[in-house]
């Protein structure tokens, strides 16, 4: 009797009496809860061996295009420097005569500075020489003019 009353269960199970509408509506209620999420573990060595793999391919892909760009930057600052050395060295040149010049004008400046400290210093001298015999003659008068008086 209980094998009748099963296979009634079953055949009752086997049939749905819910509408076909329904039941999508209901199901699309309850998927986002029914997809399944499986979390990484990060600690695991082979996602952290994988994410290396990863970022050394990404750095090689990145090294080989800024390479390229490096190496043309290489050349463009050497030609620069190059350029900028000879236009140097021809400023220079074409100078030089002017830079001579200029040098032995300051040494003549020099020259007459050194002189004008020289002759100026000596008229300084002479000044206070001057200086102290007016002196003295200015007391010599006034020790005459005294001696006049009496």
């Amino acid at each position: 009797m209980q094998d009748l009353s099963d296979s009634a269960k079953q055949e009752e199970i086997l049939e749905s009496t819910t509408d076909a509408a329904e039941w999508n509506l209901e199901v699309e209620r309850v998927l986002p809860q029914l997809k399944v999420t499986v979390r990484t573990d990060n600690k695991d060595w082979r996602i952290h061996v994988d994410q290396m793999h990863q970022h050394k391919d990404g750095i090689e892909s990145a090294l080989k295009e800024t390479k390229g760009y490096l190496d043309k930057l290489q050349n463009e600052i050497s030609r620069t420097l190059e350029k900028i050395h000879s236009r140097e060295k021809y400023i220079n040149n074409q100078l030089e005569p002017l830079v001579q010049e200029y040098r032995s004008a300051q040494a003549l400046l020099s020259e007459a500075k050194e002189k004008y400290q020289e002759g100026s210093g000596g008229v300084t001298e002479r000044i206070k020489v001057l200086s102290e015999v007016k002196h003295i003659f200015i007391k010599a008068g006034n020790g005459r003019e005294r001696k006049q008086h009496d």
